[in-house]
């Protein structure tokens, strides 16, 4: 079968045999460069925050139009229906027409609104043709993150012409990923090529994009797989090349979907992210000398065995002639053993080992010395907030914390920018609230990260800060906050833990899944003296890799040694979930299986909301299938209260780092007041009252 252009449709291509309900693969492919009302536009913005003209964007998606119209094949699985729109600029434009490129549709708003709406809308409804169906979703563009939501800006994105900048005029991924996991069609591929760093004109009032995908109903019939690969992690940026005609995320996609020239072979989802994460780094690496670096970041609902393609057999290439200037072409191959090692070294660079204080102080003590400070924190902007505006409470109280927590580490840039910070939380029953405040520290006033604790030993955060002006000429800030479980060089559990989670972020996460070692995990859960957020943290990754079914009853026993942590209840009931989907009947000894998955997620309303952010995104696609299921009364509105509680969790906190953090500004609408949120207010956002 061959993709014909539809007459009168721009942008529509169709097989000529294409009926309505036929099954198959149905494509919709977006690349904008050509942003009129950005900076350096034709018409641009009076203001456009920053924002400029893109110079690869279209053309990746040209590339990946043309591998799929012409290489794409999956046995039983033809390509039958695909939309393109194409914002490019004048020199994208000169080759299209050169090739013959032509029937396109423009990549603005209102026909990327049409264009998802017609996509959707044609998809088979019948159950046997949904069945044999896969939908591609594929955007090269713009991004930017409002708090929890990835964002994606089509190519008027602040027309001017309205009056007001109408900011909600974009794409949002958490509908598209929602309705990916709720569509009746077997398989959803979406491949998003933009950034994700924060975006303060949304993030600042609370805003999203415009609905744009239809609202399903629940239905009996779910998919096969939801699979989505962003080209960065939320927080961070995704890089393009001036003079190279892909973006790096679309270069190492189409290195990956074609092939490295060897034999027939499968490609499938996992693989995919191996090679795309791969061969983005190596080629930022070439491309910046090894100072920056981009997490590529999949997320996989039900079968992450999905075959993307089937490549195929061919002679090996010979290698290319390095040009000057020129990014090298990577080739579709495994990751290399040091793939790792140089992400960290790239990591490392951006401090300078001379600025470095590695003694520890108690933070109160440090607070009580300006000098102190000042001699691990480096300028004043940085220096003066941890005087004045850090303040650690106890999560389950709400009572200051005055002794106990440890600053280990700090490493900083020169100018203080970017600080890293290595804490010790004490040993404590119910968590640790750590607060950044102060109008003239802190972007948005007030920062805060909901940390677990063990109750018998401490636990080690390391936290990435960075600071700068929020607006030109504004003085520097806390612009950005992550915090993730640190190393340990007393506690073998955490540093254990914090080498496999280095390398799912920076290399694999599957292959870092694959490595743990049970036997660890095992010792981690029956230490005594601590060892809860380690273990928690082995769990989630192996759930996040489709190895859920190896931790067979390990978080009901979690779940009892530490019943103040709400991310054990999680991991439990995706645990009994995964038991009942594949036909055990009494999974762990449970008489009533069901019964109990209901129980655990319901249990969130009295234990409070996850600590880590993969439990948060776990929850919620467990409680939207448990909300599906056959429910006992009173069990629904439970369900949907902590359904709701996420949701609000969402409006103010963002996804950066391994557990959320929450902003004091936009206040959300449904909470009275006004002025930042308040201490008081941010736990009871975390369901701690």
């Amino acid at each position: 079968m061959a993709l014909e252009p539809v007459a009168n449709t721009p942008g529509l291509w169709r097989d000529t045999q294409w009926q309505a309900g036929m099954p198959g693969l149905y494509a919709l492919l977006a690349g904008v460069s050509a942003y009129p009302h950005l900076e350096g536009g034709s018409a641009p913005a009076p203001d456009a925050f920053g924002l400029g003209q893109l110079g690869a964007s279209a053309n990746t998606a040209a590339s990946l139009f043309d591998w799929l119209r012409a290489d794409f094949r999956r046995d039983g699985l033809p390509l039958v229906w695909c939309q393109l729109l194409l914002a490019p600029t004048d020199e994208e434009k000169a080759g299209f027409d050169q090739r013959g490129l032509v029937h396109y549709a423009p990549a603005d708003h209102a026909t990327l609104v049409k264009a998802i709406q017609r996509w959707t809308g044609q998809l088979p409804s019948a159950p046997a043709a949904a069945r044999q169906s896969r939908t591609l979703f594929f955007f090269s563009g713009h991004g930017v993150q409002s708090n929890w939501r990835a964002l994606l800006l089509p190519s008027d994105y602040l027309d001017p012409d309205p009056g007001a900048p109408q900011l909600q005029n974009c794409v949002s991924t958490r509908e598209l990923q929602d309705w990916m996991e709720q569509s009746p069609v077997a398989e959803h591929l979406a491949l998003i090529d933009a950034c994700r760093n924060e975006f303060s004109p949304l993030a600042s009032r609370g805003a999203t994009a415009n609905t744009c995908f239809p609202l399903l109903q629940a239905g009996t019939q779910v998919p096969r797989t939801a699979a989505s690969l962003a080209a960065t992690s939320p927080g961070t940026q995704a890089y393009q090349v001036p003079g190279q005609p892909h973006t790096l995320f679309g270069q190492a996609l189409l290195n990956a979907v074609r092939g490295d020239g060897g034999t027939d072979a499968r490609l499938e989802f996992r693989e995919l992210v191996e090679a795309v994460r791969k061969d983005v780094n190596a080629l930022l690496k070439a491309a910046s000398q090894g100072q920056l670096e981009q997490a590529v970041r999949p997320r996989v609902e039900g079968d992450d065995a999905l075959v993307v393609t089937e490549l195929l057999a061919g002679p090996v290439p010979p290698p290319p002639v390095p040009t000057p200037g020129a990014l090298p072409r990577v080739g579709g191959g495994r990751p290399r053993p040091d793939a790792l090692t140089e992400a960290l070294r790239a990591s490392a660079e951006r401090f300078d080992p001379r600025l470095a204080v590695g003694d520890a102080i108690p933070l109160e003590a440090m607070v009580q010395d300006f000098g102190e400070i000042h001699r691990r924190m480096g300028h004043e902007y940085t220096s003066h907030l941890w005087r004045e505006g850090v303040h650690a409470f106890g999560l389950d109280d709400g009572l200051p914390l005055t002794a106990g927590l440890l600053l280990l580490a700090v490493e900083r840039d020169d100018p203080s920018s970017q600080v890293q910070v290595d804490l010790e939380l004490p040993a404590r029953t119910g968590g640790v609230l750590l607060v950044f405040e102060g109008v003239q520290y802190v972007q948005r006033e007030r920062l805060a990260v909901a940390l677990p604790t063990d109750a018998s030993g401490p636990v080690p955060i390391r936290l990435s800060l960075q600071f700068g002006p929020g607006m030109p000429g504004e003085p520097p800030r806390l612009l950005k906050l992550q915090a993730r479980l640190g190393p340990s060089a007393h506690n073998p559990h955490y540093q254990y833990l914090w080498t496999l989670l280095r390398e799912a972020e920076l290399g694999s996460a599957r292959k870092a899944a694959e490595r743990i070692d049970p036997e660890r995990l095992r010792a981690a859960a029956q230490d005594q003296p601590n060892g809860q957020a380690a273990l928690t943290a082995g769990m989630l990754l192996q759930a996040s890799t489709g190895h859920i079914e190896e931790l067979q009853a390990w978080p009901r026993s979690l779940l009892q040694r530490a019943p103040d942590l709400p991310d054990a209840a999680v991991l439990w009931a995706a645990s009994l979930r995964h038991a009942l989907e594949h036909g055990k009947k009494k999974p762990f000894g449970e008489a009533a299986p069901q019964a109990a998955f209901v129980a655990a997620l319901a249990s969130l309303q009295t234990r409070g909301l996850p600590y880590f952010v993969d439990s948060l995104e776990l929850a919620e696609r467990l409680l939207r299938q448990a909300l599906r299921g056959p429910l006992q009364a009173g069990q629904g509105e439970q369900l949907r209260g902590v359904q709701q509680a996420i949701a609000q969790l969402f409006e103010v906190a963002q996804p950066d780092g391994q557990f959320p953090v929450l902003a004091g500004l936009p206040r959300p609408a449904q909470l009275p007041g006004d002025g930042p949120l308040t201490v008081a207010e941010l736990r009871a956002v975390l369901g701690r009252r």
